[in-house]
């Protein structure tokens, strides 16, 4: 039940997405979790009959689609791996199938990069991918806070507070996450965090 529970929030954490560019107070939903259930509903019923190979290369065919219609670095290219990275790890933990829990932060991870090239580095709805994709690299590690999730919590820290405000109740959830992750871990701040998100993105970028 924790475990479903959490894949639960981690759909709502990706629903969190800002509707527009000109007002930044808050993010609003926008991609709700039941549009993401129908964008992938094909390669997510695919992984549920035939296995993860079967569901990766029909939504790779969704992807190559949606970047020729829409470009790249498009808000929709984005949209899309999100929704398959939260709908495959809902699926993962909802079958106990560790192997489509782990494929899921590919597409949560790869997600990043595109917000940024779609909305602007600083925009809101980058801090929600990188919560986003910290919150299931936490998960999935046993708790554990990794470089990479601490470096994107880090990041969603930073553009929430220049852009939502210290105060502001998303950028108080960031603070919250990575406080919790540090004190269960009883360390430091890792000094490779930031470098190793960022050369995740360098990566997958070429």
């Amino acid at each position: 039940m924790q475990r479903l529970a959490f894949a639960a929030g981690l759909a709502l954490v990706a629903a969190a997405l800002a509707g527009c560019q000109k007002h930044i107070p808050e993010t609003k939903d926008r991609l709700t979790p039941m549009a993401m259930e129908q964008m992938v509903e094909e390669p997510i019923a695919a992984v549920r009959n035939q296995g993860l190979a079967s569901g990766q290369a029909k939504f790779e065919q969704l992807l190559v689609a949606d970047e020729q219609r829409y470009g790249r670095d498009s808000v929709q290219v984005a949209d899309l791996l999100t929704a398959f990275g939260v709908e495959l790890y809902s699926l993962g933990f909802e079958n106990d199938n560790q192997a489509d829990s782990q494929a899921s932060l590919n597409y949560l991870r790869e997600a990043i990069p595109h917000y940024r090239k779609a909305f602007g580095p600083e925009h809101p709805e980058v801090a929600v991918a990188l919560h986003s994709f910290a919150d299931a690299d936490i998960n999935l590690n046993g708790g554990r806070l990794t470089p990479q999730a601490e470096g994107a919590l880090e990041e969603a820290l930073r553009i929430r507070r220049a852009a939502l405000g210290p105060d502001n109740p998303e950028t108080r959830a960031t603070e919250a996450r990575l406080a919790r992750a540090r004190k269960h871990l009883g360390s430091e701040p890792l000094n490779s965090a930031a470098s190793a998100l960022d050369a995740a993105d360098d990566t997958e970028s070429n």
